[in-house]
């Protein structure tokens, strides 16, 4: 009996092995565990270092709420991964940056990414690999 198989389902499934493969060296030798949204924060954070970053636009970014952002945001303090300084313009915002403990870490992450991407490409040509990612933006217009 063959069984129909689902762009749906096959997109999430290759999404799920993505994910898990980046985050698995996601802990740090400190034996500090990361969420998906922390490594996401961090990242955000690494990114935009040349832009003041509050809390606020963290909340906007990622479409959480003040309550989570600041769960999240006092756990990497604890955890050492950022610092929350006063903005000069307004003492009630604290400008939100990363220590050189989550710029390390953002690194490692990065090169785990460009390990993956490695490995997911691996015996593709580079018209395999333009017409796969032609087709992903013609799936992603038609849901839009």
């Amino acid at each position: 009996m063959r069984q129909e198989r689902h762009m749906g389902y096959e997109i999430k499934a290759l999404s799920n092995l993505l994910r898990r493969k980046v985050l698995e060296s996601a802990g740090s030798a400190d034996g500090d565990d990361f969420t998906e949204m922390q490594v996401k924060v961090l990242g955000f954070l690494a990114h935009n270092q040349d832009q003041e970053i509050c809390q606020k636009d963290i909340e906007e970014a990622f479409y959480i709420r003040r309550s989570t952002a600041s769960r999240l945001l006092k756990r990497l303090e604890v955890q050492g991964f950022i610092v929350r300084q006063s903005v000069k313009r307004d003492a009630r915002l604290k400008r939100v940056t990363t220590t050189p403990k989550a710029d390390a870490l953002c690194q490692q992450v990065m090169e785990r990414i460009d390990n993956v991407e490695a490995a997911l490409t691996r015996g593709l040509t580079r018209e395999e690999i333009d017409q796969f990612l032609a087709t992903v933006e013609k799936l992603k217009r038609n849901l839009m």
